[in-house]
C-alpha cells in the first residue's frame, strides 16, 4: 500500500510570506512602543538617559522666549508631537519589509544632532544628537526580543508546514 501526500508550494509559500509579514509587523509595532517608552522615560534607543538641557544654549533661548524648561522628553502640545510623531509603513505579502519614520524633520535634527545657523540666536552652536529614535537594544539581532519574535515565527512556520 502506497500513501500519496499532495501538498501545494504556492499555498506554503503564501503561509510563510503571511507569517513573514505579521511578524515583521508586530516586531514594528514593538520598536516604535519601545521608542515612545523611551522617551516616557528619559532614555534614548541604547538605554541612556537623556543629557540635561545645555545651559549654554538651551536654557538661555527658552528663558528669552517664556517657554520654560521643559526637556525634550516632557515637552507637551505641538513640540511633543512633532517629536513623537512616526509612522509605520507596513510589510505586506509582496513586499516583506516594515519600515518607521519620522513625520516631521524636528525629530530629525535632534536624533542626528545638528549646527544652529549663522543667524541663530546662539549662532553656530553644535547640538548634540539624542538618540531616541532607532532599534534598541533589545530588538536588535541577538537581543531578547528579537530572538523571541524570531522564534515564534519559526514556531509557526514549522506548524503550518505539518497541517
Amino acid at each position: 500500500m502506497r500513501a500519496k501526500r499532495n501538498y501545494s508550494y504556492a499555498k506554503g509559500a503564501r503561509l510563510i510570506n503571511g507569517i513573514i509579514k505579521n511578524t515583521l509587523n508586530q516586531m514594528a509595532n514593538h520598536v516604535n512602543e519601545s521608542i515612545q517608552k523611551g522617551i516616557d522615560n528619559k532614555r534614548d534607543v541604547n538605554g541612556k538617559p537623556f543629557k540635561p538641557l545645555s545651559t549654554e544654549s538651551t536654557l538661555p533661548i527658552r528663558n528669552f522666549r517664556k517657554q520654560g524648561f521643559t526637556p525634550l522628553d516632557t515637552m507637551k502640545s505641538q513640540r511633543a508631537r512633532k517629536l513623537r510623531n512616526t509612522k509605520i509603513k507596513r510589510a505586506t505579502q509582496n513586499k516583506l519589509a516594515s519600515k518607521i519614520f519620522m513625520n516631521t524633520e524636528y525629530g530629525v535634527y535632534h536624533n542626528e544632532g545638528f549646527t544652529t545657523g549663522s543667524k541663530s540666536m546662539i549662532p553656530n552652536k553644535k547640538v548634540p544628537a539624542r538618540n531616541w529614535f532607532g532599534i534598541p537594544k533589545d530588538m536588535a539581532a541577538g537581543g531578547k526580543s528579537y530572538e523571541n519574535f524570531i522564534r515564534l515565527a519559526l514556531f509557526q512556520i514549522k506548524r503550518s508546514l505539518l497541517k
